[in-house]
């Protein structure tokens, strides 16, 4: 059996034109600037935040009053940072709750202004979860309220990963 060290490179053959081709359609991560940090959370310019803890990236939505059927339009709709959005479950939202005796129990990057917000997860056809952070509690209501409620999107972590064509031209 041949070591790996001695097993023969395998050639492209490729020639000096096509490899200036490719590198002329490489893509390049562009990484959006970091505007603030809160120990745990780092916001970006695009209004993206990195949970450092949990490798999540979160992304509050409008700050109106919106039921969970606009909310999941909008979540569906976001292209912000290479897109993969989503509602987030209930465990995701409890994992951002931080008990403080000052009252701010959702880090003020997040800069919304109510209390409570949707979940993804659902107990029928006509209500869903929502957590509310002023206590820290669960609890399931009609789709169709709006009154306090905001939205968050969520994903995994993605490093903010645009595409964007070099400008390297092929000679």
């Amino acid at each position: 059996m041949q070591n790996v060290v001695q097993r023969p490179i395998r050639q492209w053959g490729l020639d000096k034109k096509q490899v200036v081709e490719k590198i002329a359609d490489i893509r390049f991560l562009y990484r959006p600037e970091i505007i603030a940090r809160d120990g745990r959370y780092v916001a970006y310019e695009n209004r993206v935040i990195c949970d450092c803890y949990s490798g999540l990236e979160w992304l509050p939505g409008p700050d109106r009053d919106i039921n969970w059927e606009e909310g999941c339009r909008w979540v569906s709709n976001l292209s912000t940072g290479g897109g993969g959005w989503r509602l987030p479950m209930l465990g995701e939202l409890k994992g951002l709750f931080k008990k403080n005796k000052a009252g701010d129990n959702l880090s003020p990057l997040f800069d919304i202004s109510a209390t409570d917000v949707w979940s993804c997860e659902t107990e029928d056809e006509s209500s869903a979860w929502g957590f509310n952070f002023l206590p820290g509690n669960q609890f399931w209501t009609y789709k169709t309220c709006s009154t306090r409620f905001r939205v968050l999107a969520v994903r995994l972590r993605k490093y903010h990963a645009f595409e964007r064509k070099s400008k390297m031209r092929a000679d």
